[in-house]
């Protein structure tokens, strides 16, 4: 779950595939991009071109939590007004630590999960082919789950 209309589309498509089932629970999980510690920390490794963006850098990672967490709650108000229980939603945001698309997938084999529901990035044929999206790896590496992709 990020902040992209995307993600919004796949909750509103939840919302509407599941609201009438009785005791769904649904994890909204986000994982947020970091900057290797490393990279952060002013030492001698780091190019003097980024040491003075380093505050830059940080405030983005900030900026970027904020936002996901402002669309995690509009997330949460869509599921409950279409008549899910908020007590059967829960709430995950984490950083990033492998991986977007591995964080995915390490917390739906964690948490035994049934079914992903994510939003197709707007990337153009040629990226998608060069560097694959965090939808089509998680696609690709799912194990034993429904993968819903919303467009």
């Amino acid at each position: 779950m990020d902040e992209s209309k995307n993600a919004l589309k796949a909750v509103e498509y939840v919302a509407d595939t599941v609201s009438k089932t009785k005791g769904v629970k649904i994890t909204l999980f986000s994982v947020v991009p970091r900057f290797p510690p490393t990279f952060l920390e002013t030492n001698k490794t780091i190019h003097p071109v980024f040491k003075g963006k380093v505050g830059d850098l940080t405030a983005l990672t900030v900026q970027k939590k904020a936002a996901i967490e402002k669309a995690i709650k509009r997330a949460k108000k869509m599921l409950v007004d279409a008549g899910i229980a908020a007590k059967n939603i829960t709430i995950k945001v984490e950083e990033r630590k492998i991986g977007i698309a591995r964080d995915i997938l390490k917390e739906v084999k964690e948490g035994e999960y049934d079914t992903i529901a994510i939003g197709r990035r707007g990337m153009s044929a040629t990226k998608a082919f060069l560097f694959g999206s965090i939808s089509n790896k998680v696609v690709q590496f799912a194990k034993n789950r429904t993968v819903w992709v919303v467009d």
